[in-house]
């Protein structure tokens, strides 16, 4: 029988926007029961050396100078120190004692070929300050028995869709920087990339609107897409295998000729019709959305009846990867699979995860 924790789980996406913590009872089964969730907005600085850091890492071997360079030891300080933060609070607010940190980090680097991940964040002061087990580099494990390293939360996006198996949704999507899917067929868990989310949108929205992003899809309202430009970018995607995207994988380069209304509509058009696609090629039905992309009208427009915002059925959109990462911690400690076959094209179910004792 699998020990039930209570866990906090941690996620900062690449979107570098800042950090989410939930607090979880779990026993990364079929127990859960989320408590409290916090978020902590990074500022401009931060933000800004984080990309910087992950921009001027093109291999494993940059890493190696890098780590010596003073914008890295600040900017990991920094994060640490943020999640020391936002951990302790939870801790004060928890009745329970918690037991169990599920520490995902920030993704500075990541290559499913070279079955290399790298992710910020220093788990000797986490567990020097808070003295509770850290469960950390969750992806390494399967990049080295050939899966990508990535998505991690379908295993938890199977849990949801069972809890609420009698709605009839088929799938979970979840819209962040990249759109990532993971749905059940014939009883079994699959899970992908499916292309850009709010990546290209949110770039485009600093470079031409100079704001961080389009708040609730106002601005992609006001224009039509335009729709050739769209297609032959869509046109381009194929959904074959288990595929694991990166922002670097995306540019907003091709889009450049469209005025910056008609671009943003065209970028939402795109993000929303990749999905359906998707949907229509895998024949899914109806869809959860989880992520910042589900306050997008725009993007939600296009998806009509077939996709319901996760917010409806009592979850919070805004962190089903940080309490994925509350239920991942407690399946590591249970020494329970937390990758499998068809989420990230690994040889067997795998487990992941390192922990580190207090």
């Amino acid at each position: 029988m699998s020990k039930t924790f209570n866990s906090i789980g941690t996620m900062s996406g690449t979107s570098f926007d800042g950090i989410d913590v939930s607090l979880a009872t779990t026993d990364g089964e079929d127990v859960f029961h989320n408590h409290y969730n916090l978020y902590e907005k990074f500022n401009n600085e931060l933000k800004n050396n984080l990309k910087k850091l992950k921009n001027s890492i093109k291999n494993p071997e940059d890493l190696i100078e890098i780590k010596k360079t003073k914008l890295f030891i600040e900017t990991e300080d920094k994060v640490t120190n943020l999640h020391i933060k936002l951990i302790k609070e939870l801790i004060l607010k928890s009745k329970n004692e918690v037991n169990l940190i599920g520490f995902h980090g920030i993704t500075l680097f990541h290559d499913a070929k070279k079955q290399f991940t790298y992710q910020l964040g220093n788990t000797e002061k986490l567990s020097k300050e808070l003295k509770i087990p850290i469960v950390y580099n969750f992806r390494q494990n399967d990049l080295k028995h050939g899966g990508q390293g990535a998505p991690l939360a379908p295993v938890f996006h199977e849990f949801i869709l069972q809890q609420l198996k009698n709605k009839n949704l088929d799938a979970v999507v979840n819209i962040g920087g990249i759109s990532n899917i993971s749905y059940i067929q014939n009883d079994k868990l699959f899970a992908t990339d499916i292309g850009p989310g709010n990546c290209l949108l949110d770039e485009w929205s600093k470079i031409f609107f100079n704001i961080d992003y389009d708040k609730d899809g106002e601005k992609s309202l006001t224009s039509k897409p335009d729709l050739i430009v769209a297609n032959n970018y869509i046109d381009r995607f194929s959904f074959n295998e288990n595929t694991s995207y990166d922002f670097n994988d995306f540019s907003i380069s091709e889009f450049r000729s469209l005025e910056k209304d008609v671009g943003l509509a065209t970028l939402s058009y795109i993000t929303a019709n990749l999905i359906l696609t998707f949907l229509n090629e895998k024949k899914i039905n109806k869809i959860l959305i989880s992520g910042g992309g589900r306050k997008n009208k725009a993007i939600m427009n296009y998806l009509k009846d077939r996709a319901f915002d996760i917010d409806e059925f009592n979850y919070d959109g805004d962190f089903i990867e940080s309490q994925a990462f509350a239920y991942l911690a407690a399946r590591s400690a249970n020494k329970l699979p937390i990758t499998f076959p068809d989420t990230t094209g690994v040889a067997n179910p795998m487990s992941g995860g390192e922990i580190k004792k207090a």
